[in-house]
C-alpha cells in the first residue's frame, strides 16, 4: 500500500486556534492523510522554552474540542489525538466525546490512546495518578468499556477492577464501523501486546531511533503471530531537527524507516517552534517532492 503521511501540530505556545486551523487546512488541501495533536492540560516547562511559549503561562488547548472545530473546516484529512491518556477520563465520557467528533467529521477520527506520562498535570488537576503498570491496566480496561459502548447494541454493563458501567445506553454510535481505528502511543511490550489485541496502529515517540524502531517492528510481528491482523507503524520526526531541512534528507530518513517497516510518516511541529507560514511552506515542498515517489507505488 502507498505510504501515508501525517502532521502533528502544537496546541500550545504560539499556536492558538487560528494558527492550528491555518496549517490544518493547508495539510488537508495538500493531501496529507492524518492530523494529530496532543491531549494534555499543560506540558513540561521545556516544551514552552523550545517553542517560544511562556513557561509561566503554560497554555494548552483542549484536544477533542479543537479537533471537532478543525473537522468542520476540513474535508478529507483524518484527525486524532496523539494520544489521549485514558486514565485521565471516565471511559463513558471519552467514548461520547470521540463518537461525537467522529460523527461531526464524517467518520475521520483516529483514536489515539495512552496511559499518560506527565505526572505533574495529573496531580495539578486532581486526576488519579499511579504506577505505570496500573496506568496501563486502567487504560486497557477503559478501552474495553469504550469499545463495548461503541459496538454493542443493548445497554452495556461492565464491572471491572477500576471502572463500572451499569445498563448504560450509548447512542448514537460512531460513524465508522465497527469503530474508529485505535492507535496506541508508545513502544513498550505492554503497548505492543495491547495493540495486537485491540489496535490498528502504533505511534512511537518522535525521533525514535532506527535501531529501536526495527526492534519494535519485530516485536509487533511476533505479537500478532499468525492472526489475520495488520498493525500499522507510524514513526514521527521533529522538523527540522529530526527530519532534516532538505528533500534529500527527508528521502533518506523516510527510506530507512520504510525498509524497517514504517507504514506512515508523521512530521512533528510540536516540539520546536516553527511559525505557521513556515510550516505551510514546508508541507507544500514536502508534498511536491516526496508524495510522487510514494503515492505512485
Amino acid at each position: 500500500m502507498p505510504l501515508e503521511f501525517g502532521v502533528h501540530l502544537p496546541t500550545h505556545g504560539e499556536y492558538g486556534y487560528k494558527e492550528v486551523l491555518k496549517v490544518s487546512m493547508a495539510a488537508d488541501e495538500l493531501g496529507f492523510n492524518t492530523l494529530w495533536i496532543g491531549d494534555h492540560f499543560y506540558l513540561p516547562r521545556e516544551f514552552y522554552e523550545k517553542t517560544g511559549g511562556d513557561p509561566s503561562k503554560p497554555n494548552k488547548l483542549d484536544a477533542w474540542t479543537l479537533l471537532s472545530a478543525v473537522s468542520s473546516q476540513t474535508g478529507r484529512i483524518r484527525l486524532g489525538a496523539r494520544v489521549s491518556p485514558l486514565p485521565f477520563y471516565k471511559p463513558g465520557r471519552l467514548a461520547k466525546i470521540v463518537a461525537t467528533v467522529d460523527i461531526i467529521s464524517g467518520g475521520r477520527v483516529n483514536f489515539g490512546v495512552g496511559a499518560g506520562w506527565f505526572r505533574d498535570e495529573a496531580v495539578s488537576y486532581g486526576v488519579w495518578w499511579g504506577k505505570r503498570r496500573e496506568r496501563i491496566s486502567r487504560m486497557l480496561e477503559a478501552l474495553e468499556i469504550i469499545l463495548k459502548l461503541w459496538t454493542e447494541g443493548d445497554k452495556i454493563t461492565y464491572k471491572g477492577k477500576y471502572y463500572t458501567v451499569t445498563e448504560a445506553p450509548f447512542w448514537p454510535k460512531p460513524l465508522q464501523k465497527p469503530h474508529p481505528p485505535i492507535w496506541f502511543g508508545g513502544s513498550s511490550d505492554e503497548i505492543v501486546k495491547g495493540a495486537a489485541k485491540y489496535g490498528d496502529g502504533i505511534l512511537p515517540l518522535s525521533d525514535f531511533p532506527l535501531e529501536k524502531f526495527m526492534d519494535l517492528a519485530d516485536r509487533v510481528t511476533k505479537a500478532v503471530g499468525d492472526k489475520a491482523k495488520k498493525i500499522s507503524l507510524a514513526p514521527s520526526f521533529t522538523y527540522p531537527n529530526g527530519l532534516g531541512e532538505k528533500p534529500r534528507e527527508w528521502l533518506s530518513k523516510i527510506e530507512d524507516y520504510v525498509r524497517a517497516g514504517a507504514d506512515a510518516i508523521i512530521i512533528d511541529f510540536s516540539m520546536i517552534y516553527v511559525p505557521p507560514d513556515r510550516a505551510v511552506s514546508m508541507l507544500r515542498e514536502f508534498s511536491r517532492t516526496i508524495f510522487p515517489k510514494y503515492r505512485s507505488l
